[in-house]
């Protein structure tokens, strides 16, 4: 007799498996165009670049997300998990970026996400490097390290320019986060998931109607299309900043891992370390494409992993076809120039909730973790402090040579590192109980993303 078949592997009826894909797309979407368009306003870029950012990442996520619903080889973990952008690699992105141009920036990204690849199998073995206090610390710092970057979409990143601060600009993004906060009191179900996408929308129409955002761009260029593989040149390989990536890197892969655990506990199959190697292959595949074909770091969200546990479908074929809708949306150009104009205070507005939220997802991870134990005080306490030098202080390595400034001024970076040497310090000696998993699955913070 045939054993019956998981729900993981059930298929929908095609209306149903249509619209439950469109719901999984709508839930990620702001998540996915969110890094683009800050990555895009933190280089300076023009509007028509960041529209082309926007598609080109809407493709990979496409991309990514299918991979992990139906699986290649071994890439894939065959689940209802999507693939979007990751947050975290805003900062070394802008950092780098602006410093050295973004054929560095890919060229670190191919580099970064061939290794992310190769060491996919091996990474258990390292996990033991990140407990919750490390996990939780890196978590906390990326989210206090981005919330800046929206700040200065809404006011501005020149204090002596003339319209900075502007009361208007700020009046609308106080409005979009009132928006969000009211949505998220009000709604439930599935207009609760996506508050954040509504208030967005809510906000950017308020602020085209005022004046503060146009639509005026949207009709010119082509309907379809993307960028041209290498559109910013050749890429040029630099290993301070290749160096900076990884450690971006390290940490997307341990979010990654607690993402692959927790979706297997809310459609009730056993995720294994060769499942946990299968999703991050497909992570490192994206970032690699990323190098050639002017993408970003990628990782699997979590934030649909809510949704599944709302709706109780638990197959994995609504979010291949989610995949699907993503591409087509890349690829339809005017979508990206349409997001690409949403006012920038509106989008800072969203991009301080979501890294806020962030933020309270390592809180969250750092509320477990025993602080009678003078040994996690002192990582939780030296690495938050170090790590956010760079953004309470911009200047202060200024004396360093440019190679140290490179890492130095990621607090990302020095904080992760410093996180992960001094728990070595204190904790080298201390074995993994029996019952503890290696990798805890990342708390579900109502707003969060990777």
């Amino acid at each position: 007799m045939a054993s019956p078949l998981s729900p993981v592997d059930e298929r929908p009826r095609f209306g149903p498996l249509v619209l439950l894909g469109l719901q999984h797309v709508l839930v990620m979407y702001a998540g996915v165009v969110v890094v683009p368009i800050v990555v895009g306003a933190g280089l300076g870029l023009p509007q028509a670049q960041i529209a082309d950012l926007v598609s080109v990442d809407l493709v990979l996520a496409g991309i990514g997300t299918l991979l992990q619903a139906l699986g290649v080889w071994k890439f894939g973990i065959r689940m209802p998990l999507v693939v979007g952008a990751a947050s975290n690699g805003i900062v070394p992105m802008v950092l780098i970026g602006s410093t050295q141009g973004l054929s560095t920036v890919y060229g670190s990204l191919l580099v970064v996400g061939v290794l992310w690849v190769l060491i996919a199998p091996l990474f258990s073995k390292l996990l033991k490097l990140f407990p919750e206090v490390v996990t939780g610390t890196v978590i906390t710092l990326i989210g206090l390290t981005l919330i800046p970057v929206g700040l200065k979409l809404i006011a501005g990143s020149n204090p002596s320019a003339h319209n900075y601060g502007a009361p208007a600009n700020l009046a609308l993004a106080g409005f979009t986060l009132a928006l969000i906060a009211v949505f998220y009191r009000v709604f439930r179900g599935l207009l609760g998931q996506l508050a954040m996408l509504i208030a967005l929308t809510v906000g950017a129409v308020v602020g085209w109607l005022t004046g503060l955002g146009s639509l005026a761009g949207v009709a010119d260029g082509p309907v379809f299309g993307l960028l041209k593989p290498l559109h910013y040149g050749a890429l040029h390989f630099d290993i301070p900043s290749i160096l900076l990536f990884l450690v971006i890197v390290f940490v997307l892969m341990v979010e990654a891992s607690g993402q692959g655990l927790a979706v297997g506990q809310v459609v009730g199959k056993k995720v294994g370390p060769r499942d946990v190697a299968n999703l991050l292959r497909v992570d490192g595949l994206l970032t690699a494409l990323s190098g050639v074909f002017n993408g970003f770091a990628y990782t699997t969200f979590g934030q649909n992993i809510g949704l599944v546990a709302l709706t109780k479908v638990r197959s994995r074929y609504p979010v291949a076809v989610g995949g699907v809708i993503l591409i087509v949306f890349g690829v339809v150009q005017p979508v990206g120039r349409v997001i690409a104009a949403i006012p920038q205070p509106v989008i800072g507005a969203a991009a301080v909730a979501t890294f806020a939220a962030l933020t309270v997802s390592g809180i969250q991870l750092l509320s477990r973790v025993d602080f009678n134990q003078t040994g996690n005080l002192v990582i939780v306490m030296l690495s938050l402090g170090v790590g956010l030098i760079p953004a309470g202080a911009p200047e202060f390595y200024k004396q360093f040579p440019f190679a140290a400034q490179v890492f130095l001024k990621s607090g990302v970076a020095t904080g992760t590192v410093l996180a992960v040497l001094l728990n070595l310090l204190f904790f080298a000696r201390r074995k993994q109980r029996p019952e503890e998993p290696l990798v805890q699955p990342e708390p579900a913070a109502k707003l969060s993303q990777s």
